[in-house]
């Protein structure tokens, strides 16, 4: 879900990051509390609004009341405007660019900077030409050396107030389980304050709406957690066509938190009868699968009676080695019955071993 600009900005006040001092327009909005000169902007979620005429500066006050008109009218791509953002103009002497996202290369969130941000760096952060990419560990502390670092490789100033702002738009990637969380422009005021210009903010839809798929309830004995949508579908298949009888079909896409992994996994396996529990799923890249397993396990640790049957986990993807680590040892405090495989193993040959083991064939 991608979240309209003034969406974007009350999550970056509730995280302690500066914003613009602002007011939403209606159509029937009369002038609002800002200082001319002052910017309109188009509240559609599409970039580059400014080349497309959705950022318009107001000089006079009389001009006010037909450029809110145009805006409100006027399409950007199939999409309207139903309000619009009045902000206060800032004077700045440095725009930057600033991100944090999930990259398919490295397999892990990256934090991108660039020195000079506004528009057109989309493109240019996408051909690597501008912006300065910086994988992160998530098996490591997220510090503020590791922030000063990339900003002395961007030729960026490493003060406090800069730094803080990065660590906070961490968080909130981190915390609301974004998919990209970017501020471009990032203006720097002659006076050292950073306010975020503009903001996208792409949610995990499963966060957003934290229903997962429809479950689907079956008539086997072999419960399945599965992530991603195709690859769920081929991985039933290939139990069936092991001989093993799935008892639901559900699955989880994106990165969700471990609640949400809990709650799934108690209703998956609250069924009577089942004799063997196969979670499975391809390389992930931007599924965090510590947090995954997490939940899982804790969910585990309520259901009773407590699960005695084997378990077959068939995991890849960020954080997976210290996913399995945890695995291990809450398996052997607590007597589950895992099974634990890495890409080293298809997804096709778990399913066999899920069934062997639950079938004590």
């Amino acid at each position: 879900m991608k979240l309209l600009e003034h969406q974007g900005k009350e999550l970056f006040r509730k995280y302690v990051i500066k914003t613009p001092k602002g007011e939403l327009i209606s159509p029937d909005s009369n002038f609002p509390n800002l200082s001319l000169p002052f910017v309109l902007k188009a509240q559609v979620p599409m970039s580059d609004r400014k080349k497309n005429g959705g950022i318009v500066f107001i000089e006079d006050k009389d001009q006010f009341g037909e450029i809110r008109d145009s805006l409100l009218e006027k399409s950007f791509g199939r999409e309207k405007a139903e309000v619009l953002l009045a902000e206060e103009k800032i004077g700045s002497k440095r725009e930057i660019y600033l991100s944090f996202s999930y990259s398919t290369d490295f397999r892990a969130p990256v934090l991108a900077i660039s020195k000079e941000g506004g528009t057109g760096i989309e493109d240019a952060y996408l051909v690597g030409r501008q912006a300065n990419i910086f994988p992160i560990d998530l098996s490591s502390d997220f510090t503020s050396d590791f922030i000063k670092d990339a900003l002395e490789k961007t030729e960026l100033p490493s003060n406090d107030k800069l730094v803080q702002t990065i660590f906070s738009l961490w968080e909130l990637f981190t915390k609301e389980k974004a998919l990209l969380a970017e501020i471009n422009p990032l203006f720097e005021t002659e006076s050292g304050v950073y306010i975020a210009g503009d903001s996208k903010i792409i949610l995990d839809d499963n966060v957003v709406n934290p229903q997962f798929k429809p479950y689907l309830d079956l008539d086997g004995d072999i419960a399945v957690i599965a992530s991603g949508g195709g690859a769920s579908l081929l991985n039933l298949d290939a139990l069936i066509k092991n001989g093993g009888k799935p008892a639901n079909y559900v699955e989880y896409s994106g990165n969700p938190s471990a609640d949400s992994v809990k709650e799934l996994t108690k209703k998956v396996l609250s069924k009577p009868g089942i004799k063997g529990c196969w979670v499975v799923g391809g390389t992930a890249n931007f599924t965090d699968i510590y947090e995954t397993m997490l939940g899982f396990i804790r969910a585990l640790k309520e259901i009773e009676p407590k699960p005695t049957y084997p378990i077959v986990i068939r995991r890849d993807g960020p954080r997976q080695r210290e996913a399995f680590e945890m695995l291990k040892k809450e398996g052997e405090e607590h007597g589950f019955d895992f099974h634990l495989y890495g890409p080293e193993t298809p997804m096709s040959k778990s399913a066999e071993i899920v069934v062997d083991l639950s079938y004590k064939k």
